[in-house]
């Protein structure tokens, strides 16, 4: 499959559709690129779920996550 697309002056592409689908890209995925002489290919980045607290809250909501916090939540 070979597919063209613009660069822009702020050096941004848009993956075209085809390559999306193909990859199994969706808004937010991760992906790398790697460099082999004048050739770029372009991967998906596996990323797994962040780790869930017992009451289902995800861990990476840091922001909530101090001692006075837990006090002000815990009976919601």
């Amino acid at each position: 499959m070979r597919i063209i697309a613009r660069l822009t002056s702020k050096g941004q592409i848009t993956v075209p559709k085809a390559i999306r689908l193909a990859l199994h890209l969706a808004d937010g995925d991760l992906v790398s690129f790697e460099v082999d002489g004048d050739a770029v290919r372009l991967r998906r980045i596996e990323t797994a779920a962040p780790p869930a607290r017992a009451d289902g809250t995800p861990t990476a909501l840091t922001e909530w996550s101090s001692a006075a916090d837990e006090d002000a939540y815990r009976d919601l």
